[in-house]
């Protein structure tokens, strides 16, 4: 059985939710869990940028972990605002933030990588059939003359 990117968050998100159930506080503050609605937008937001939707979701989670870590509950952000920010800063480098997640760069430069040479790879093949009907065409020609 093939599992999505997307059921997987969610099984690990569940793993989680169960290590933190037993902290009345975390279980009513804070939430680990990424709900469908944002899910979608960071898949859409992703591809708007050419990222790939996990390297953002993990960003997201960390964002979300980092909250929790700093201790800002009631001190303005939400945490789920803050995590969405710590999103756009790596999207848009903003004070250097993609130094301070060194393997999701990675992800995201192969992850373009791979897209650039796939597009590559059909552009040959494209041509390559154009250049096939042209031969085609001329032999049909060269038949008519015959």
């Amino acid at each position: 059985m093939l599992i999505t990117s997307q059921q997987l968050r969610r099984i690990i998100i569940e793993e989680m939710d169960d290590l933190y159930s037993g902290g009345e506080m975390l279980q009513e503050t804070v939430s680990m869990w990424i709900d469908p609605d944002t899910d979608k937008k960071i898949d859409d937001r992703a591809e708007s940028v050419d990222m790939p939707p996990g390297s953002l979701a993990a960003i997201y989670r960390k964002g979300l972990a980092d909250w929790i870590e700093h201790n800002r509950y009631g001190k303005g952000k939400e945490q789920h605002l803050h995590a969405l920010e710590d999103v756009e800063d790596f999207i848009y480098n903003r004070n250097d933030v993609r130094s301070h997640f060194p393997v999701e760069w990675n992800r995201v430069k192969n992850f373009r990588i791979r897209k650039k040479q796939k597009e590559y790879r059909k552009g040959i093949e494209k041509r390559r059939k154009a250049y096939a009907r042209e031969q085609a065409r001329k032999e049909k020609l060269r038949a008519a003359e015959k």
